[in-house]
């Protein structure tokens, strides 16, 4: 089973290099290691010019992380996909304890590990789910490894800071073409994908001794979804992608049970964007005016 890695770096020179190590350091080696530079100022396109065993796609500008990855992904020709934010630095073995999974369940359409940070005692993801929010909750987010994830069993989705996917499911779930939504720049792509994997009948599967260590934060400059600390051009993109993955994956029924908690999440974060950027929400409305009834009409079939 082949596999490529795909790896997109934004002014990430802190990590990416030793992120781009402990790929080609698998005892699974990978076929090719693709990595997609969004225009980066910091040095690190040039040096990753000089960088033997990878193949490098520039981008003139900052394309976001769902249009670099569909670019390396339209490429990659491997069985399985390895996407892996560059501030990662994944264990030697990490695909050799992932890979074995995708036999044992042909519905498995992507595999995650144990993620923590770099302090190796914190978690940061050990799967993924969808709260009755709508809000994308990392399993043991922010606690303590203590051994209390150390089970291999199915989750709803993957982070997508480090997760393989298998090849076939990327080509069935596509939608319009591409595997992560164009739309959504950056933010909420992993749990767009996975919510739509779901809807089409694959699953995702978590491997507690596939370890993988994140930085959190060193690719995009704050932690995941802190939504008070980001500018207003990110709180915007979270919260237009918040809307564009309700409308494109939620069940009408499903919805309406859940809707006394997604209010009272959207009080907060719209009350929130209110006081401190309204603008936020004028470009917010004109853009859901816009896309909203694209982005119904293009909801997956359900199969389960």
């Amino acid at each position: 089973m082949s596999v490529d890695a795909v790896v997109v770096n934004y002014n990430s020179g802190r990590f990416v290099f030793d992120c781009l190590a402990s790929l080609k350091a698998q005892t699974r080696p990978l076929h090719r290691i693709w990595v997609v530079d969004n225009a980066s100022r910091d040095g690190s396109l040039e040096r990753l010019r000089t960088i033997d065993g990878i193949e490098l796609i520039e981008n003139p500008s900052n394309a976001g992380f769902a249009v670099a990855n569909n670019q390396a992904i339209r490429e990659a020709v491997g069985h399985h996909i390895l996407c892996c934010n560059p501030d990662v630095v994944v264990a030697r073995d990490f695909l050799e304890r992932c890979l074995p999974v995708f036999d044992c369940d042909p519905l498995v359409g992507m595999v995650t590990g144990k993620i923590l940070r770099f302090d190796h005692r914190t978690i940061d993801s050990t799967g993924q789910f969808l709260s009755s929010s709508r809000w994308p909750c990392e399993r043991g987010y922010g606690k303590c490894d203590e051994g209390q994830y150390d089970r291999d069993e199915y989750v709803f989705s993957a982070c997508g800071a480090c997760v393989l996917y298998r090849r076939e499911m990327v080509q069935r779930v596509r939608d319009k073409g591409d595997f992560f939504d164009p739309e959504f720049f950056t933010f909420y792509e992993d749990l767009d994908v996975g919510w739509r994997a779901h809807r089409a009948g694959w699953r995702a599967y978590y491997v507690h001794d596939a370890r993988a260590y994140h930085y959190r934060g060193g690719s995009s400059g704050s932690g995941r979804f802190a939504f008070t600390r980001k500018s207003p051009i990110v709180r915007f993109h979270i919260l237009k992608n918040r809307y564009l993955t309700i409308m494109k994956n939620d069940r009408p029924a499903a919805f309406v049970q859940h809707l006394p908690a997604i209010l009272a999440r959207d009080v907060a974060l719209l009350g929130y964007t209110t006081l401190t950027s309204p603008s936020v929400l004028w470009r917010l409305a004109r853009f859901l005016l816009e896309k909203g009834v694209e982005a119904v009409s293009r909801r997956p079939p359900r199969v389960r």
